[in-house]
């Protein structure tokens, strides 16, 4: 009876646990030196029609940088400038990850999009090149 009262008392407790894990913590919010929130860029204030580098994002696995064309104050592309090519895998996860990335990018007008399962890392620095091009935009 022991047996079962113990088995019983793991199992619950493997499962509070499995079902209280957060997968995502989402991003931090920025906040400034004296503790205040820093707002991001509204979308849309980007005048003119232009091209924009992302910063060149280095990972374990190679470079990762995009560039970002605006057109009336939307993205309107993003094209790769340089992109892992370390390993044989980088490639595959390259062919994989980076369109679907592209795709969603261009859907919600933003950097704020899942990463690719799989590529996390070629997502990641995918995504913070492209932020990083979004705030030049919007700063120049």
């Amino acid at each position: 009876m022991r047996k079962i009262t113990f088995f019983l008392l793991a199992t619950l407790a493997g499962l509070v646990g499995l079902f209280s894990y957060r997968t995502s913590f989402g991003e931090a919010v920025p906040r400034s030196a004296d503790g205040a929130t820093l707002a991001r860029p509204a979308p849309g204030l980007i005048v003119g029609d232009r091209l924009v580098d992302g910063d060149a994002v280095v990972t374990d696995y190679g470079t990762v940088q995009v560039r970002v064309a605006f057109a009336g104050g939307r993205i309107i592309d993003v094209v790769i400038v340089q992109k892992h090519t370390v390993h044989e895998h980088s490639l595959v996860l390259n062919e994989f990850a980076l369109p679907r990335l592209r795709e969603q990018v261009l859907a919600v007008q933003s950097a704020d999009v899942d990463t690719v399962t799989g590529a996390t890392a070629t997502s990641r620095a995918y995504l913070d090149s492209l932020q990083s091009a979004i705030d030049r935009a919007h700063t120049r």
